[in-house]
This record gives structure tokens, C-alpha cells and sequence, in this order.
């Protein structure tokens, strides 16, 4: 982060990744024998996002929380009395089927990231939480003109510093690309950074997901160094005004 100067200060960095793969535990193998393709599509993981965050966390020597398993299981961004935490294949399972699969994987996943937080904050520091995802190029057959979004609550005045910092940096170090505040999903949506804000208070933590376009994404799976470097880049602008 930029060094602490008279009237500023650096946040602590956290990297989570909700939707890092799309792995299936044996037991529910069947539930996916038809849905192959579903499960390796967008509806199953966000591509190329773990690597992603794990540039990103080794960049900063920050922790990295992440999860692999599906989210056609669970989803581990929604909060357990959303509907839209259980895909088609999982909503139809037996309610003490769901029920283990919250303890299972759901639960343990958001209080790692929560001692996590409350860890860092110890002593007074501020936690800047980075929750990395990947979106497709086209939704319902329209294309999506965002390249990176970063996704805040407008209403946390924190958040709203931090993410115009970033935001600034991002638009500054990459003028090709269009970069969108709270695009392409709305950053007071349901999500795993929106409980957190209920829990941990505005002078303590802000939670803010970056959204990267997966047309971007090589033959490998992971996006171009330059753009990982000038995400890593604009990410040294943020500053935290007490």
C-alpha cells in the first residue's frame, strides 16, 4: 500500500475467492452426471479468478482465504436464507442434505474469513477485504461493456474513499479497458461482503469485490501479467483516511 503519511494510514489486506472452482465431493458425483457441462461453465466457478487473487494476495504478502468446491453445491457469496444459495441440482436434495452441506462447507468458509478479520483488526488496524470474481462476456445474449468493476457499498464512507482510490488508479493504468464502479453487479447485493458489513463496523472494515471480465482471460486460464501488475498497481493507491 502507499506508506502512512500524516492524516492517512494503510489498510490490512485481505484476499478471499468465493468461487475458485468447480469441484464436486464423490458423494454428490450423481447429482452432476447429466450437468457436466453446467458444472465447468460460468454457473459452476468464476474462471481464471483464483489465480487471480492469489497473484494478487502473493503481490501484497497477504492471507488469501479461497474454495474450490462448486457453487452449484453451495454458494458460498450468498447468505444461507437466500434462495439462490442452492443451484437447480442442489435445491432438490433433502433438507438435511442442504442443511449439512451449510456445515459442511458454507459456514466453516465465512468464519475462517471472519477470525481472519477480526484478527488483523487487532490493535486498531483497518482491514481492506478484496473479494475476487470473474463475470462473461455476454449475459442473456447481451454483451457487457465492463472490463473490471469494483463492486462497494456508497453508503460506508470508508468504502466509498478506498474504492474512488482504487477506481482512480484503475481507470488511470488501464485507459484501453472500462472500468465501472459497482458494475457489472450492484455492490449492496446480497453477498458474503455484505454480511460482513453487518458484523464489522465502518471504521474497522470495508469489504469490496473486484469483477473481471473473463473475455480478457488467456488459453491458460489466468489473465495477462500486465493487467494482474496494473490491478497490483492501482491497488497501492488506496489509503485510508481516518
Amino acid at each position: 500500500m502507499m506508506p502512512a503519511s500524516a492524516g492517512t494510514r494503510a489498510p490490512s489486506l485481505l484476499f478471499t475467492c468465493e468461487h475458485g472452482g468447480h469441484e464436486v465431493p464423490g458423494e454428490f458425483a450423481g447429482w452432476f452426471a447429466e450437468g457436466q457441462a453446467v458444472l465447468s461453465s460460468h454457473r459452476g466457478w468464476d474462471a481464471g479468478a483464483l489465480p487471480l487473487a492469489r497473484s494478487l494476495a502473493s503481490w501484497w504478502n497477504a492471507p488469501l482465504e479461497y474454495a474450490t468446491v462448486t457453487r452449484l453445491l453451495v454458494d458460498l457469496n450468498r447468505s444461507p436464507h437466500n434462495p439462490r444459495v442452492w443451484s437447480e441440482f442442489s435445491k432438490r436434495a433433502d433438507p438435511s442434505v442442504r442443511a449439512g452441506l451449510l456445515e459442511r462447507y458454507h459456514r466453516p468458509y465465512r468464519e475462517r474469513v471472519m477470525r481472519r478479520i477480526a484478527d488483523l483488526s487487532t490493535g486498531g488496524s483497518f482491514v481492506l477485504h478484496v473479494s475476487v470474481h470473474t463475470f462473461t462476456p455476454e449475459l442473456n445474449g447481451a454483451e457487457r461493456s465492463t472490463d473490471v468493476g469494483v463492486l462497494f457499498d456508497p453508503r460506508r464512507a470508508a468504502e466509498r474513499s478506498l474504492a474512488a482510490d482504487w477506481l482512480g488508479g484503475l481507470r488511470s493504468g488501464l485507459p484501453h479497458l472500462t472500468v465501472h464502479r459497482n458494475q457489472p453487479y450492484r455492490g449492496r447485493a446480497d453477498g458474503f461482503t455484505s454480511a460482513l458489513r453487518r458484523i464489522f463496523p465502518d471504521d474497522v472494515y470495508a469489504g469490496v469485490e473486484l469483477e473481471v471480465n473473463q473475455k480478457h482471460l488467456g488459453t491458460d486460464g489466468t489473465f495477462p501479467a500486465a493487467l494482474r501488475e496494473m490491478m497490483r498497481d492501482a491497488l497501492s493507491m488506496v489509503r485510508l483516511c481516518p
